[in-house]
């Protein structure tokens, strides 16, 4: 299996958003919990999701160019039952 953007893109993340209010305003921060550092912002909450998959496709790019490790998130493999 060939593990290129697409493959990651597919994967079931952990994705969260929170809403901040500090001297800056209200707004909302967008994270990917497995991929350190792969967050986004929104005015909305709908906002900070879309452009976190633009932000994941950046970061995950970088790490596929560069050969970077890439987290995987752990509860997407298959199970099995032995018998």
């Amino acid at each position: 299996m060939i593990k290129d953007l697409n493959y990651y893109m597919s994967l079931p993340y952990s994705k969260v958003v929170t809403l901040y209010d500090d001297e800056s305003g209200k707004y909302y921060v967008s994270e990917v919990l497995e991929l350190s550092g792969c967050s986004s912002t929104g005015d909305t909450a709908t906002e900070a999701l879309e452009s976190l998959t633009e932000a994941m496709e950046g970061y995950l790019e970088t790490k596929i160019r560069y050969q970077y490790p890439i987290p995987e998130p752990v509860g997407h493999l298959k199970k099995e039952r032995l018998a």
